[in-house]
């Protein structure tokens, strides 16, 4: 186990009617005048008005910023970022999902600093100071409630760039988040398979790890895995099911805090590609993860074969074969990719998500790649380090 050091965590209110204490815990945590951001469709706005009338009753000024999509903009964040500053806001409030939450914490990083936001996410700078964030969820996935981290897409540019805290000073994390499962009841079908992938994917980066055998990390992904496996179907085969959306909703968080790969790196190159890939063909990250990271698990498996057989018969409870190792670990990738693409019924490729074959040519996919390496190195990743003509490979095949 690698040395490690685990801050406290976004404080999570879970349960039906729970949205009645936002306004307690803005005001915990220092809020008067509050940016209440979100998503514009029309389901959303009975929910917008009811937190309003909390904020109200609570005596706490506000304004209104909706407008957010999926891969969120950094547009809207300058937007947002102009509205705290003129209307004097010292608290940040995300009502939605993962990208209405990554908007609200590059908002709030944004307000107290005198230059241009996206130096963060360029290196050009280090953050020092952030409003306070809180989160309503609405959807499950992404676990951006829970983590120390923003993601926001410069669509000009067609980059997604991150920025995250360290472990010695931690300020975007959320100072809470109130999970309603009741909230997720009416998330769209698509949006809730998208969701499930996203969760699987995080546990899984966290699970495939170059770090020495760590069976606390190694029983908590496996349970994770297990639960998303087992839930994410009912909750599209039966929207209300309350148990089965608060499963997702609580997990969502758990994957991606930083408790499931305690003590072990993550290989997380998954995901280095695939915000590459939504930042060029503006696509739905948990699809794009669906779609590629059976593709990444065929490439690498047999490098790593102990790991592999441990998902196989762990998660997916698939017999060992004693005579064959090899067919037990690629078992265990078909299953996976059989619960993304059939029983979630995820896309298979990018063709099935609308791209067209000339935004897919070989120079195109190769720009693609060269991306993840902006930060300067020519290797990614903790597992199975890999370079751009490995990326390339995998998302070739992924077209």
């Amino acid at each position: 186990m690698i040395n490690l050091v685990l801050r406290g965590n976004t404080d999570l209110i879970y349960g039906k009617g729970e949205i009645a204490k936002v306004g307690a815990l803005i005001k915990e945590n220092g809020g008067s005048r509050v940016l209440v951001h979100h998503v514009s469709e029309p389901f959303v706005q009975p929910l917008i008005e009811t937190v309003k009338g909390h904020l109200d009753a609570a005596g706490l000024e506000y304004v209104d910023l909706g407008g957010v999509v999926p891969n969120p903009r950094l547009d809207k964040v300058y937007e947002g970022i102009e509205l705290c500053r003129r209307e004097k806001v010292d608290f940040v409030l995300a009502i939605g999902g993962g990208s209405v939450i990554d908007s609200s914490k590059a908002i709030a990083l944004g307000v107290p600093y005198d230059g241009d936001v996206w130096d963060f996410f360029t290196m050009k700078a280090i953050h020092k100071a952030c409003l306070p964030v809180g989160v309503i969820s609405t959807f499950a996935a992404t676990g951006s409630e829970c983590t120390t981290g923003t993601v926001i897409t410069k669509e000009d540019e067609q980059l997604k760039r991150g920025v995250e805290d360290n472990n010695d000073n931690i300020m975007i994390r959320p100072k809470f988040a109130i999970l309603d499962p009741t909230l997720t009841f009416t998330a769209p079908r698509f949006q809730t398979a998208s969701g499930t992938a996203d969760i699987v994917s995080h546990i899984c980066e966290n699970f495939f790890s170059a770090d020495p055998d760590n069976d606390f990390s190694d029983y908590f992904c496996i349970s994770g895995l297990k639960t998303a496996i087992k839930f994410g179907p009912v909750c599209l085969e039966d929207p209300r099911n309350y148990e089965a959306r608060g499963a997702l909703m609580l997990l969502s968080g758990y994957a991606i805090n930083g408790y499931m790969k305690f003590g072990r790196h993550g290989d997380w190159n998954c995901h280095a590609l695939e915000h590459e890939m939504s930042g060029e063909w503006d696509i739905p990250h948990g699809a794009g993860l669906a779609i590629i990271t059976p593709h990444w698990m065929r490439y690498i498996y047999k490098e790593h074969m102990e790991l592999f057989l441990k998902f196989a018969t762990n998660v997916f409870n698939i017999p060992y074969n004693a005579d064959e190792p090899e067919q037990t670990a690629l078992a265990g990738i078909e299953a996976l990719a059989d619960f993304f693409h059939n029983k979630l019924g995820l896309p298979k490729n990018l063709r099935e998500l609308g791209i067209k074959e000339e935004q897919m040519t070989d120079e195109i996919l190769h720009k693609v790649c060269k991306r993840i390496f902006y930060y300067g190195t020519d290797v990614a990743g903790d597992l199975h380090p890999m370079r751009e003509e490995d990326f390339f490979t995998i998302l070739k095949q992924s077209v």
